[in-house]
């Protein structure tokens, strides 16, 4: 379960920030969107808006860059293709380590991780408390490390003898689970279980969602979620593309190299294919059409990638982030989206999904609690500034307060200040 996110130096974001899913005391759809466990409250669901170039991406690409550090961090290889992404519109932080930090619940116990890393990829400091979810539970450190020195806690006895084989460049965490800690190991498959989605494309889905459609079971569930969102679809299904089927399709073929020919030949290929009702002149039934996936709208595509990675996640109780979830596809359907997270019955496992988005008939308190909905800006000297909008007013906004159309005045801030657009004329 996700708790706390926190960053410093990168990207745009150049002072520590937090980014937070634990709820706050508003009383407004506490049963649909929050959930508990033992003594603290989450959120199931939260919006990310504000202009473009705020910060928004970044915060979630972050994410994912944290998450790829930890999985890749005792390959030497990949190690060595790190990029590092600070603040570069300030001449000490371009220079300085980035911080990354997340809190998350597993079995009941919190833990606290994070870490900074140089642009030399040298791993500076890293830490891991856990915290009890009992009442008075105080956080219990289980190691701190200050470059090559790794301190262990009394209840990380697995960590010990690994400190002198762990590199100045991979993570302790990411060693020790390596070599079969059972506390790093369980932390590494909980990072496994955040997915983050962004620019999605029809080709997304082929890698994520083409296995699912091999599942019959899975493969039903999609269906049954695109046919419910009245997109004309009746039935999806995997097709193979034989090499006669290709030259078809492809005047040109005959060109390539004889080499590229003879594996075309043999190798086995598919297609993601659409089935739809086609009607006579009459508008009277008459057959099932099947269409290529590549005929469908932007929209429909994006719907398809998005379908498995959303199952999954609420069957599994996991994580989602998605960049622009709005992008090609329309505000009822991105809010009937957010309604299977926030609903009791279609998420009993507590999922929770994270998303960044344009829409602004999303800013409304009968689908968003104000401490789940976010802002970025950036300052006047390029920093962007996250915020909630329970911290607007010091949280006296009215439960009935129209929340878009103050927005959209700039009540709120996190929009784009355009006083004319204009280019030159010769």
């Amino acid at each position: 379960m996700f708790v706390n996110f926190r960053i410093k130096n990168y990207k745009s974001f150049k002072d520590v920030t937090d980014f937070s899913m634990e709820a706050t005391k508003l009383k407004n759809l506490t049963d649909h969107n929050v959930f508990t466990r033992n003594n603290i409250s989450l959120l199931k669901s939260a919006v990310i808006y504000g202009a473009n170039a705020s910060g928004k991406s970044n915060l979630l690409d972050a994410m994912e860059k944290m998450i790829s550090i930890i999985k890749f961090s005792t390959d030497i290889e990949k190690t060595k293709k790190y990029q590092h992404e600070p603040f570069l519109l300030n001449t000490n932080s371009e220079k300085s380590p980035t911080l990354f930090e997340f809190i998350f619940i597993i079995d009941d116990i919190r833990y606290r991780y994070g870490f900074e890393i140089n642009a030399k990829a040298i791993i500076l400091s890293e830490w891991l408390y856990q915290k009890k979810l009992k009442l008075y539970a105080k956080e219990v450190q289980l190691f701190t490390r200050s470059k090559e020195n790794i301190i262990l806690g009394s209840s990380f006895s697995e960590g010990k003898n690994i400190q002198k084989i762990t590199r100045d460049n991979a993570l302790f965490l990411s060693v020790t689970a390596q070599l079969n800690g059972k506390i790093s190991q369980k932390i590494l498959e909980w990072f496994n279980h955040i997915n983050i989605l962004s620019n999605i494309r029809s080709n997304e889905f082929k890698h994520y969602s083409f296995k699912m459609l091999d599942d019959s079971k899975f493969k039903d569930k999609i269906t049954h979620f695109i046919k419910n969102a009245d997109t004309g679809i009746t039935r999806i299904q995997k097709s193979k593309v034989t090499y006669d089927k290709l030259k078809t399709g492809l005047e040109s073929i005959d060109n390539l190299p004889d080499v590229i020919l003879e594996r075309l030949k043999k190798s086995e290929m598919s297609t993601i294919e659409t089935i739809h009702m086609q009607y006579d002149q009459d508008n009277i039934f008459t057959q099932f059409k099947t269409v290529n996936l590549d005929f469908e709208s932007d929209g429909t595509q994006k719907l398809l990638a998005l379908s498995a990675p959303i199952i999954d996640t609420l069957q599994s109780g996991a994580i989602l982030v998605i960049d622009e979830l709005d992008n090609s596809m329309h505000t009822d359907l991105v809010e009937a989206i957010i309604q299977l997270f926030n609903s009791n019955e279609t998420n009993p496992n507590n999922a929770q999904l994270i998303f960044s988005t344009h829409d602004t008939n999303l800013l409304n308190q009968a689908v968003f609690r104000r401490d789940q909905i976010w802002f970025t800006q950036k300052d006047i000297y390029g920093s962007s500034d996250l915020y909630s909008l329970i911290e607007y007013g010091k949280g006296k906004i009215r439960d009935d307060l129209a929340l878009e159309k103050n927005y959209l005045k700039g009540k709120f801030g996190g929009k784009p200040h355009i006083s004319s657009l204009r280019y030159e004329n010769d």
